[in-house]
């Protein structure tokens, strides 16, 4: 036997190699295809250009209407009166869907009972320009609002500042409140 003579065996391992790649590669086509498809599909998470900061810029189109329903939302929930707080709350209902709504009436009762008993007054102001947006979709924004609620009691005065993200859904061209969450 010639020990110099090439090796001719059979070079099945190499073509299982290349038609496993092939495979491989074909899946990652359909796959990449399939994705790009279903995301051409979703005209729901197309950004929309956010409003700038500023009360002075803001406009009438769905980024600015945006804003302004969130600074509307933070202002309304911040204020309550104790002589009127029914009122107050039905207020912050009505700019809210009915997921929001549900939400919000769960603690609504221990909060108008506190606002009663304590014969509280709290009352928000915002600055022109307390207003950011942080996530703006064809219909969903997220806006972060910034603000001063000054509570009066019987005891007293106090301003404390508070920063809130509002959640907002498009419902019927007007936006309403999904959440609302305080942020630290």
């Amino acid at each position: 036997m010639d020990h110099h003579a090439p090796d001719r065996r059979p070079a099945g391992g190499s073509r299982l190699l290349t038609v496993v790649l092939a495979v491989l590669l074909l899946a990652v086509l359909a796959t990449s295809t399939v994705l790009v498809l279903e995301r051409r599909n979703e005209p729901d998470v197309s950004p929309q250009r956010p409003a700038d900061i500023g009360a002075a810029r803001w406009q009438d189109d769905v980024a600015g209407r945006a804003v302004l329903a969130a600074r509307r939302a933070a202002r309304t929930y911040f204020t309550l009166d104790h002589r009127h707080v029914e009122r107050d709350m039905d207020a912050m209902r009505a700019l809210g869907t009915d997921e929001f709504v549900a939400s919000y009436d769960a603690g609504a009762a221990a909060l108008a009972a506190r606002v009663s008993e304590q014969r509280l007054r709290l009352s928000a102001a915002l600055e022109p320009d307390g207003a950011a947006t942080e996530l703006l979709v064809a219909d969903r924004a997220q806006v972060l609002v910034t603000l001063d609620v000054t509570t009066v009691a019987p005891t007293g005065r106090r301003t404390a500042p508070y920063r809130t993200r509002v959640v907002l859904d498009l419902v019927d061209d007007e936006w309403l409140v999904a959440a609302f969450e305080e942020v630290r």
